[in-house]
């Protein structure tokens, strides 16, 4: 964009794909206005992060345990300076003008301190994140080319105003894989910022390094139910709640596999005893921690 001098640093986290990120990186390099990207990879291994070196001098790469994408995402975000920072995934390929459409966004409207572009999946279509994110891409369509106000926003790629990261603090570590860019969009909101979504496409493969456990099942459910309770009315999180109880007892007992049946198991758990604090976690998200309902057989 006209005028602007700073580079704008993109914290990108890198777990076990390195295809991917190179394929990033290299989106990354013919961006406007320049980005200064900053690697924070969960499984560092010295081959790639040697051959990252040699093929992109310019990179800020580091390593993080692999705890969480937000805490990866906070690490980096500690050599970001300037106006707005950006954190996307290793698994999303921008455009040359995804960064011009995304800040040009967040300088007109003030008050925003969130932006995100329209995410594909590589079939073309929009990624699915709900009907009620649905919504919000039915909005957008009637503004090609323009953004609109939402909730929230995916965090696949968002860039962020730094003084909304100075007021909310960076995105919540406790919620371990899954939620944490609800969780911050929502935090946000309450602080006084907007988030918008803009007619910009980039291409996200998706899951390119989730593993096919149900810890991450249990993860995602868990999560979402900690979203409930802070931020919707005593009513909606005992339906909420109720509803987690009745699905993993019910899918629990007819799931063809045994992975899935623990994990709704442990869901159906946590909802009858109110247990959602703990995550199905270690130190790292290849710890699985043994719960009550899950036996050595369906770790896997």
């Amino acid at each position: 964009m006209t005028g602007v001098t700073e580079a704008l640093t993109v914290v990108v986290v890198h777990h076990r794909t390195p295809e991917a990120l190179a394929t990033c990186l290299e989106r990354l390099a013919g961006c406007r206005p320049p980005v200064r990207p900053v690697v924070v990879d969960t499984s560092p291994d010295d081959a790639a992060a040697g051959s990252l070196r040699a093929r992109h001098p310019d990179v800020l790469a580091m390593s993080a345990p692999n705890h969480s994408y937000a805490h990866a995402v906070n690490v980096g975000l500690k050599h970001a300076d300037g106006t707005f920072a950006a954190h996307m995934n290793a698994d999303v390929f921008v455009e040359p003008d995804t960064f011009e459409r995304l800040l040009g966004a967040l300088r007109h409207d003030p008050d925003a301190g969130v932006a995100a572009p329209l995410a594909r999946t590589p079939r073309g279509r929009r990624q699915d994140h709900g009907l009620l994110y649905h919504r919000h891409y039915l909005r957008l369509g009637l503004r090609p080319g323009g953004s609109v106000r939402v909730p929230w926003l995916t965090g696949c790629l968002q860039v962020v105003r730094r003084s909304a990261l100075e007021r909310v603090g960076g995105l919540d570590a406790s919620l371990r894989f899954y939620n944490e860019d609800l969780e911050f969009c929502l935090r946000a909101r309450a602080a006084g910022f907007a988030c918008r979504l803009v007619d910009t496409p980039v291409l996200h493969l998706g899951g390119a390094s989730t593993p096919a456990d149900g810890a991450f099942l249990v993860e995602g459910v868990r999560g979402g139910y900690q979203l409930s309770r802070r931020y919707l009315p005593r009513p909606v999180r005992l339906a909420h709640r109720a509803g987690l109880a009745v699905w993993g007892a019910l899918e629990g007992t007819l799931a063809r596999s045994p992975q899935r049946r623990g994990a709704l198991r442990r869901i159906a758990a946590m909802a009858r005893t109110g247990r959602f604090d703990d995550a199905p976690f270690g130190d790292t998200l290849a710890d699985v921690v043994d719960a009550p309902g899950r036996t050595g057989g369906e770790r896997p």
